[in-house]
């Protein structure tokens, strides 16, 4: 009897003991030696003029958080991989590791606050209305009667639904998307980032187009997004606020505009 006991306590301390060294080699590796390990970090964006976009010319990446994110990278001594991700799914993309940051001039609400982390803000925002030249929409009682369009999970979205709540709210795969559903006549208005809006209303394609003066929706910041817990938030922090304090920052917007810093958080 003493035998057999002793035989089951050992099988029972070498389960535990397996157990345990599997515990150990299944334990989560860092979010900072996965980008590390896999010598890349993967940003997750959508095409949003000024932050994020193709230039036509050399067919790479280019805008305000797009030169930021390459210099992050290379400051962590990796690649940086600028990916387009479903905007609506943004959260599942970060938080099942596909991307590793969101970094697209993304709106830090509470809502989104609840999900995942959030790096220091680095700028301001509002939601606008754009609408055809030529739109006789002058009014937030008109926009409310006009047919919406806006990017699918955005802040602009979420402007729609709970504030203005107009008669028809037409998703769309991004604000670039939602704006040329103003230009085909789809739609009456988008609502977007300020950011965006004055970045490219009146120009190229964009001619047509004008933002509805005086109106606007609640004031934003804009962050990084990572998972909760990451420890790549003290270095992507540290970060942002070196290139304020060392004018990166404001170089970057002389070269691409219509960035409101949100000086008091980088300070």
């Amino acid at each position: 009897m003493k035998k057999l006991l002793m035989l089951v306590l050992v099988v029972v301390l070498g389960v535990s003991v397996c157990a345990g060294l599997v515990a150990c080699n299944q334990e989560e590796v860092s979010d900072l030696q996965k980008v590390k390990d896999a010598d890349k970090l993967v940003v997750g964006v959508t095409v949003y003029p000024p932050m994020d976009y193709i230039d036509e010319e050399t067919g790479e990446w280019a805008g305000f958080d797009a030169e930021l994110a390459q210099m992050f990278a290379d400051e962590l001594g990796v690649n940086c991989q600028i990916v387009i991700i479903n905007w609506k799914q943004k959260v599942a993309e970060l938080n099942g590791g596909q991307i590793d940051l969101i970094w697209n001039g993304m709106t830090a609400s509470d809502e989104l606050g609840q999900e995942i982390d959030f790096s220091v803000s680095y700028a301001k925002n509002a939601q606008v209305a754009v609408v055809k030249s030529d739109s006789t929409i002058a009014t937030k009682d008109q926009i409310k009667a006009a047919t919406i369009a806006v990017e699918n999970g955005s802040a602009g979205n979420a402007v729609a639904s709970d504030i203005i709540q107009p008669a028809t709210l037409v998703p769309a795969k991004d604000q670039t998307a939602a704006v040329n559903e103003v230009i085909a006549g789809t739609s009456d208005v988008a609502i977007i980032d300020l950011t965006m809006a004055s970045s490219i209303v009146g120009k190229g394609e964009y001619a047509n187009l004008k933002i509805v003066e005086g109106v606007s929706y609640g004031d934003e910041i804009f962050a990084v997004g990572l998972r909760k817990g990451s420890d790549l938030k003290e270095s992507l922090d540290a970060f942002l606020k070196a290139k304020y304090a060392d004018g990166t920052m404001a170089k970057l917007i002389e070269k691409y505009g219509n960035v409101v810093l949100n000086e008091d958080a980088l300070k």
